[in-house]
């Protein structure tokens, strides 16, 4: 079998988006029955990880609506034919539906957060989706808005949640180095990471949020420090909202993490915080920050959930310690009840793990592919 998959961006992508992709793209090259995956990224920030063998990156599709058009074209010229046809994204429905029209197989699209939740603003888009008969999406409550707007209750909907690799993860000491670099010896540590973006979606998604409750926290806990890990260009403006509130003094920017040091970062904390006030921010209980902190044996507070699917799921009550954003006091008591917390492995995260992730896509694709015959 072949599959091609029409992705945003994956190996070498700058975000949460990239990182499922990698998974999606690893676990579907392991299925049993795959010979060869074709991958068409439309964009590339980094240097490019380690790949399955099976898969063919066309990384010259990269950089340009142009370039990304020509390569899936390309494709319709290809040895043999594709039996799968997965898009990565609502906006790149266009092209896998013309690959689908050539190819006559059936086409699984990818849906995340809020790209999903309502309409695009592209009429073309919205059409295309009204066309879906089933769809793989990492969160409940986007499936359930998604089917609404785009009027297809009867599609069939995979849930594929995010996953991590344990292996890159688990209970360790802090690192030496790092405790003496950033000066968090004999400190209680809040951290929160994620990108520094100053675009509507980005804002208020937890920095902030920390930020105005540190003056208060401070005077409670005297050996308090909040580190930052992630870089962007609403930084300069965190900084200075931290000076003019007379915390910077407890506040490190870490910046950029390689995926290889992150484990190590998230060790040096004693609470992960991360509660969005933004009425558009992804409230996901299983976002990879979140995942990867617990992963580590360090408790996570997050937002109280507004999908009522997702307020009375088991894990996320399990897992998360939930509070309310628009709540200072709600907030603090979340932060110093994660501190009060001992760093142990919490039950319900090998749910996440990378293996779990890919025997529920076999099991999906087994299904989709008996469907289609």
């Amino acid at each position: 079998m072949r599959s091609i998959i029409l992705v945003s961006d994956a190996y070498g992508g700058r975000g949460g988006i990239a990182l499922y992709n990698r998974h999606f793209l690893k676990a579907i090259c392991s299925y049993p029955k795959m010979f060869e995956v074709v991958a068409v990224p439309r964009s590339i920030s980094y240097e490019l990880e380690e790949m399955p063998k099976n898969l063919k990156y066309a990384s010259s599709a990269a950089g340009s609506k142009f370039k990304f058009m020509y390569e899936c074209l390309k494709q319709l010229f290809s040895k043999g034919k594709f039996d799968v046809i997965v898009c990565g994204h609502i906006h790149l429905l266009p092209l896998a539906f013309f690959l689908k029209f050539f190819f006559r197989c059936p086409l699984v699209t990818l849906t995340y957060g809020v790209e999903a939740w309502t309409p695009s603003s592209r009429w073309i888009v919205n059409y295309l989706c009204s066309k879906i008969d089933m769809f793989i999406s990492i969160r409940k409550l986007t499936a359930h808005r998604f089917k609404k707007w785009a009027n297809i209750q009867k599609a069939r909907f995979y849930y594929l949640p995010n996953c991590i690799d344990d292996l890159a993860y688990g209970i360790d000491d802090k690192r030496p180095d790092l405790m003496e670099k950033y000066d968090l010896n004999n400190m209680l540590v809040i951290m929160t990471a994620g990108r520094l973006d100053n675009g509507e979606i980005d804002k208020n998604k937890g920095f902030d949020e920390v930020i105005e409750l540190l003056p208060e926290l401070r005077k409670e806990i005297t050996n308090l420090r909040y580190i930052i890990v992630g870089d962007g260009n609403d930084k300069s403006r965190l900084q200075e909202k931290a000076r003019l509130l007379n915390v910077d003094d407890i506040i490190k920017f870490i910046g950029y993490v390689s995926e290889k040091d992150k484990a190590d970062y998230y060790r040096l904390a004693d609470v992960f915080v991360m509660p969005g006030s933004n009425t558009i921010f992804d409230r996901y209980p299983f976002r990879f920050v979140f995942l990867e902190a617990l992963a580590c044996g360090v408790p996570v507070v997050g937002c109280i959930l507004e999908d009522i699917s997702e307020r009375n799921d088991t894990l996320a009550q399990k897992l998360i310690i939930q509070v309310d954003p628009k709540n200072p006091d709600d907030v603090k008591r979340g932060i110093l009840k994660g501190i009060a917390i001992p760093k142990e492995h919490k039950s319900g995260i090998e749910n996440f793990y990378y293996i779990a992730f890919e025997e529920k896509l076999h099991s999906f694709l087994d299904n989709i592919l008996v469907r289609t015959r």
